[in-house]
């Protein structure tokens, strides 16, 4: 880690009897910083409040804990911003019954060396073995249960792709191991529907804001036979194309396109200048 904090002061350890530790009880985001700026800071702590309203974790976002955000990022020209929540220690069990209150974990790490690479060339991707579990109580959500991800992450380890694409029980497309998915047919773009499974990136709601066009859908890999073109998104890789799914090669030069027309489309936007 380049920094880090722990309700905004220089720490690197949590309480044992945090709730994050013992029953994953918070949730994150994670942001790019570009020349000393969080991109698309706003939404990002927009997300953590919607997110802390709907698990009702007491959190309020106090103008010093943005302030410390803001003035590290500075010192930092490229790097990734990770803001974790947690419901706080204490509490017998699962009750929240006697709680401390929220804890605010901030830390700044290098940029993945990997991903202007796979912005250049793109990536392969093929099938997972692992379903995601139907939790639509927390469809969406970052929250601190990532148990899902880490046995993915564990199979993708010892796979040759650069990513795993991720189906649910009832074998619908949802997500990579770490980003959310869009593929194009007959120039008609598509994206998982995420009712059951998923997390809704924030790069993802902005392509859609980009793309009223774009098809929400449940598909199933068979369904995938016949695209034509394929793209991963999160907030600090951007748009990746996929070069080659199941050994199937793709078309990556209209990924590009794309990509070059969403840049565009969100250069005056408040929101980029908001980074």
């Amino acid at each position: 880690m380049l920094y880090y904090s722990v309700n905004g002061q220089p720490k690197s350890s949590i309480d044992i009897s945090d709730r994050s530790i013992a029953y994953g009880d918070g949730i994150f985001t994670t942001a790019k910083i570009v020349d000393g700026q969080v991109q698309f800071l706003s939404a990002h702590l927009n997300r953590l409040a919607e997110g802390c309203h709907y698990l009702k974790i007491n959190f309020i976002q106090s103008q010093a804990f943005v302030d410390e955000i803001v003035n590290v990022a500075k010192g930092f020209t490229t790097a990734v911003l990770k803001i974790i929540v947690t419901a706080g220690s204490g509490g017998r069990g699962y009750s929240r019954q006697g709680v401390s209150g929220a804890q605010v974990i901030v830390s700044i790490h290098d940029m993945p060396t990997h991903y202007q690479a796979w912005s250049e060339q793109g990536i392969s991707l093929v099938n997972s073995h692992i379903q995601l579990g139907l939790n639509p109580l927390l469809k969406g959500l970052k929250h601190l249960n990532r148990l899902e991800q880490v046995l993915i992450r564990d199979e993708l380890d010892n796979t040759p792709a650069d990513d795993l694409l991720v189906c649910d029980l009832n074998g619908f497309v949802v997500e990579t191991s770490c980003a959310n998915i869009f593929w194009l047919r007959d120039e008609q773009v598509f994206t998982p529907v995420l009712d059951d499974a998923g997390v809704r990136g924030l790069y993802r709601q902005n392509i859609l804001s980009f793309d009223t066009s774009i098809k929400q859908v449940k598909e199933k890999m068979s369904d995938l036979a016949d695209i034509s073109a394929m793209f991963i998104c999160n907030s600090v890789m951007g748009i990746v194309p996929v070069k080659k799914f199941n050994n199937n090669q793709l078309d990556t030069d209209s990924v590009i396109h794309y990509r070059h027309q969403y840049f565009n489309y969100f250069l005056d936007k408040e929101c980029e200048k908001d980074r």
